[in-house]
């Protein structure tokens, strides 16, 4: 009896050794390492934060190509006066899927940052490479200049979600080439400063609903989306050291 009780004490033991082994030095998860740890290498993915430069697609000087998937053509049309000529950008893409966005608008037009989601959509074609294509759309509050200056709440105007595309290649993983279309939810009340809700207690037009299919610059939805137009970018990776 003995022996059968020093046994099992002996196999609980190491079960609590083991246990706090992982505990303390757990696995690490090889998509947060993105390849560039010691050891084994992971598979390259876009997470990781990034920083770049966005330009509309219209003007002298446009991303033909990348331009060409997002309208249809390389001059995409444009809200006219609504679109700055390059928004400086660092967007960052989570494991989890989420999605953080920061501007350079943040301090000449006073938005928050966009937080939002992104996904794998598929595959693409880049320069006749084989690329992986990734989607994502992201929310910021969205400021404008008040229309009653004894009202604080009238400087709020509702929010832009934009559509995200970027497309990733694993020879070249530390660049990314997309686009992105700004569309404006104006859900607030000009004279309240609050906001229009729908039946079901949600904003009017409802920032979450999903994104029109298209992009047509300056003409409202049937619930009043209005997309600005369409930027391509390059963006870089920002290295660890």
């Amino acid at each position: 009896m003995s022996k059968r009780i020093s046994v099992s004490a002996l196999v609980a033991v190491m079960g609590i050794i083991v246990l706090l082994t992982v505990l303390v030095n757990p696995i690490p998860a090889l998509s947060a390492d993105n390849g560039h740890g010691k050891g084994k290498k992971a598979a390259q993915t876009p997470i990781g934060a990034w920083f770049g430069i966005a330009t509309p697609c219209a003007g002298t000087t446009v991303d033909a190509e990348i331009c060409t998937k997002a309208c249809g053509a390389a001059t995409c049309p444009q809200l006219a006066g609504s679109l700055p000529p390059e928004v400086t950008m660092m967007p960052t893409l989570l494991a989890d899927g989420t999605v953080l966005a920061d501007d350079f608008a943040e301090i000449v037009q006073y938005h928050t940052t966009a937080h939002g989601k992104w996904t794998l959509e598929g595959s693409a074609q880049i320069n006749g490479d084989d690329v992986d294509e990734y989607r994502a759309t992201f929310i910021w509050f969205q400021s404008r200049t008040p229309t009653n200056l004894t009202n604080p709440l009238t400087a709020f105007q509702g929010s832009v979600r934009p559509r995200f595309v970027t497309f990733f290649d694993e020879d070249n993983p530390d660049q990314m080439r997309g686009y992105i279309q700004p569309y404006v939810y104006n859900y607030v009340n000009d004279t309240t400063g609050l906001v229009n809700r729908n039946g079901q207690g949600f904003p009017n037009p409802d920032p979450i609903a999903p994104l029109p299919v298209t992009c047509n610059p300056g003409v409202p939805t049937t619930d009043g989306v209005v997309c600005l137009g369409t930027y391509h970018f390059v963006i870089r990776r920002i290295p660890p050291k």
